[in-house]
Parts: C-alpha cells; structure tokens; sequence
C-alpha cells in the first residue's frame, strides 16, 4: 500500500508541473497578442515583407 501512495504522490507532482508549464504558455501567448493589439491601437505596426524586409507603419497606415 505504501508503495501504490509514493507513485500517486510522484504522479500528481507531475501533473502539477505540466499544468504549471501550459499555464504559463497560454500566459505567455496571451500576453503577446495583447502587446501586439495595443502596439496597433496606438499607432505603431510592422509588416515583414515577403524578401525578409521589416516595414514599420504608423496610424492608419497600420489598418490597411
């Protein structure tokens, strides 16, 4: 029986970890978009062009 509650303990910890991990992934996107949303709000994009070329615009150069 002692054994079988040492491998449920080891388990959880493992899931706790994994969760811990994709929790901070999801933190992470998010808080990228959220930067990106309000770069274009306040004026200020960039747009990588196909030859590799990095493009900033500002205002409504941003929207079209």
């Amino acid at each position: 029986m002692q054994m079988k509650t040492q491998e449920n303990k080891r388990n959880f910890r493992w899931q706790r970890v994994g969760l811990a991990i994709a929790f901070g992934a999801v933190v992470v996107m998010l808080t990228g978009i959220a930067v990106d949303r309000w770069r274009v709000r306040n004026g200020w994009c960039a747009r990588f062009l196909p030859n590799g070329q990095q493009k900033v615009f500002y205002g409504d150069d941003c929207w079209k």
